[in-house]
């Protein structure tokens, strides 16, 4: 098992590898006059698994690009399309005839971390020995002696996947037991898609179909719907929800909602404070605050079980593509983890009572 990293120029390409067990690092290097040892790379991707950060959208394919002869510019100009241009690497993979070679048992770990932060916040979050940012700006010309400086710095990344890694090591155990279960590689998979894997496949046992992700035209667009459930009793906040109900949403090239202008630029104000609009909800614009409670107040934090989840169960959401029996399943899930949750807190309380024998035992 080996943590993989790369590093594109115009005039120089690198691939740094470290195997986790013996810690050795091996760079490959591509410059005028020193070409590539393809053979190795390919016999190492072939026959190891290899994890990265951001591989599966970035490296793989500029792995397979150096391996099929491109040059320095070329490469250059393949990593600044999938850097650049915004498109999903797949799309940029089909256009430049590439072809990420099946038989890779490839572990790509940033879709499993928590949250959505570069390599070096999290490196920061697990007090990584180094943090270090590219020495080198990325439309440079790379000399002799800068090349050492790449090597370095790209030893660092791999220490820091590494560590990484070793800290989402049980949660990658647990995506491969279940990709054995559903018979598909979720090693590399967040959790939301873990979920639409099972639900295929659930679905799919209900049915007897196959589901894949329907093809939308360019111009797609749509409209959210007034959920019947909630008001609003400020004129402000009417007209804000009224506005949304009346605005035809978009996708951008990745197939994200694009927020519109009004939404991005203008600020909510609810009682005293101001907050901003984005896909998911609303966020609070106050950079830090110190809330102090008195005598005669509480200060409380509410958590709704399964919050999101029936919003979609009580406004019956489901996917055109999928219909009907997509609640049905959907409704199975959401009860079997209410029953899990509930028993897991069932267990914590259970083990804080036996500690709490045991501690006057030992008195």
């Amino acid at each position: 098992m080996i943590v993989i990293d790369t590093e594109c120029y115009k005039d120089y390409w690198l691939l740094s590898a470290k195997h986790i067990n013996s810690g050795k690092v091996r760079h490959f290097e591509l410059y005028p006059g020193h070409p590539l040892d393809a053979k190795t790379i390919a016999a190492m991707m072939r026959s190891l698994t290899t994890i990265s950060f951001n591989g599966n959208s970035y490296d793989l394919p500029i792995i397979v690009a150096a391996l099929s002869g491109w040059d320095n510019k070329a490469l250059k100009r393949l990593s600044d399309k999938i850097i650049k241009s915004g498109f999903p690497s797949w799309k940029i993979c089909r256009d430049e005839n590439l072809q990420i070679p099946s038989t890779w048992d490839h572990i790509d770990i940033i879709e499993v971390a928590p949250g959505q932060s570069g390599l070096k916040i999290y490196g920061g979050r697990m007090n990584a020995p180094k943090m270090q940012d590219l020495p080198i700006e990325p439309d440079d010309s790379i000399t002799p002696d800068m090349r050492k400086v790449l090597c370095d710095y790209c030893v660092n990344d791999l220490d820091t996947t590494e560590l990484l890694y070793r800290r989402l090591e049980k949660a990658i155990d647990l995506r491969a037991d279940m990709s054995k279960q559903y018979g598909v590689d979720l090693r590399s998979k967040s959790d939301a898609q873990i979920a639409e894997t099972v639900i295929k496949s659930e679905l799919s046992a209900i049915t007897g179909k196959e589901y894949r992700a329907p093809k939308l035209p360019d111009d797609y667009s749509f409209r959210y719907l007034d959920p019947k459930v909630i008001s609003f009793k400020t004129d402000a906040l009417k007209q804000v929800f009224k506005r949304i109900l009346s605005e035809r949403f978009t996708l951008g090239p990745n197939g994200s909602v694009l927020m519109p202008a009004w939404l991005r630029e203008n600020k909510i104000t609810i009682g005293d404070a101001q907050y901003q609009m984005g896909i998911g909800g609303l966020h609070s614009c106050e950079s830090g605050q110190f809330v102090k409670c008195a005598d005669d107040e509480v200060l409380a934090d509410w958590d709704v079980a399964s919050y999101y989840p029936n919003i979609i169960l009580q406004q019956r959401l489901a996917p055109d593509s999928l219909g009907a029996p997509f609640l049905r399943v959907y409704q199975s899930i959401v009860d079997r983890r209410m029953v899990a949750k509930k028993r897991s807190q069932e267990i914590a309380k259970e083990i804080a009572a036996l500690k709490n024998k045991l501690a006057k035992l030992t008195v």
